[in-house]
């Protein structure tokens, strides 16, 4: 790429949080940075569409080292995030679990680390480098002593983190750690069904009903917009000092918080109701993995916080950043279509 401007890297360019920091610094009357994402298929209708707002796609694999080393090439900042759930629902890649004798979230535990820890070697060898934004989570098995070691989606990213602190230590004086918190976004594909959100719609009274969980209901969350403050948040990250963790959220709020705002979104009414903590989303690993997620968010905290005290807050970067209120997301969204209100 022939640019005067430093070169900021993007693994997981078409995603939720790196296609957030591409759209954050195209949307700004200069920015910065030129950028270039990595895809596996440069030629996907993803990658050409960012291509046609001026994005350089570039061809890397992250199980192949040397793919990521041409990649990184020149880079002045790397931002970081990969993909677990992408192999979890991957029949080809549950076939190779069973064939292994192990869990599919053991196996994409393998997987990611395995992503992450390519990523994070090819990076620590670019000379150019100034910036490492590594997109993680808290370590729930070791956090909790073993009792919440089915977390893989969490493990995973952390155990990665922890490598790249032990084996590189100059890159990760680069380094700045995003925890991303609960999507918001989550809500668009699973509001009514999933046992992680359970507002669901009743058509017959027309109005919402949250099952109460015990102290889930209560526990507080950092809801986060992956799609629309990613881009923001690292912005912002590149600002302020390296060697935090960061965690990244719009508001904490609880379950019984989240209802009552989407309520107000929508002009309706919520009612609560007792409920059962039981979750069963279909699928006995992916149950097993949410069940236990959300038990060790009440005991533990989300990111880990009441356990880990360095994990720091956006506004205590030292630097100003906006990240929009909770209630503001939900009335851009279209709520209509997701819980058919109204309907029968």
């Amino acid at each position: 790429m022939s640019s005067e401007k430093p070169i900021l890297v993007v693994v997981g360019a078409t995603g939720n949080q790196g296609g957030s920091v591409i759209s954050h610094f195209l949307s700004l009357s200069s920015s910065p940075y030129a950028l270039r994402g990595i895809s596996r298929d440069p030629s996907s209708s993803k990658s050409v569409a960012l291509v046609a707002r001026g994005v350089e796609m570039v061809a890397g694999n992250n199980y192949e080292p040397s793919s990521l080393d041409a990649a990184f090439k020149g880079a002045s900042v790397i931002f970081c995030v990969t993909d677990f759930w992408a192999a979890f629902f991957d029949p080809s890649q549950r076939e190779k679990a069973v064939a292994s004798g192990i869990s599919i979230g053991e196996h994409c535990r393998s997987l990611e680390v395995r992503q992450n820890r390519n990523i994070i070697d090819a990076a620590a060898k670019v000379s150019t480098l100034e910036r490492f934004v590594f997109s993680s989570m808290p370590n729930t098995n070791k956090i909790s002593s073993g009792k919440y070691r089915n977390v893989y989606h969490f493990e995973s990213k952390a155990l990665a983190e922890e490598y790249g602190r032990a084996a590189h230590p100059n890159l990760w004086e680069k380094t700045t750690v995003l925890y991303a918190g609960l999507y918001l976004e989550n809500w668009l594909d699973t509001l009514g069904a999933s046992a992680l959100l359970p507002p669901k719609w009743s058509n017959d009274r027309d109005e919402l009903v949250l099952p109460l969980l015990g102290p889930l209901s209560d526990a507080p969350f950092p809801l986060y917009s992956a799609v629309d403050d990613t881009g923001a948040l690292v912005h912002t990250i590149l600002h302020a000092d390296p060697g935090q963790k960061v965690i990244g959220v719009n508001e904490w709020l609880s379950i019984k918080d989240i209802a009552i705002i989407l309520g107000q979104a929508l002009g309706k009414r919520v009612e609560f109701v007792q409920g059962d903590l039981g979750f069963d989303l279909g699928d006995p690993d992916l149950t097993k993995e949410m069940t236990e997620m959300m038990e060790f968010c009440v005991e533990f905290g989300y990111d880990g916080a009441m356990v880990d005290n360095t994990i720091v807050k956006p506004a205590d970067l030292g630097v100003p950043v906006h990240l929009q209120p909770v209630k503001e997301w939900c009335a851009k969204q279209d709520w209509k279509s997701v819980l058919q209100v109204g309907g029968n």
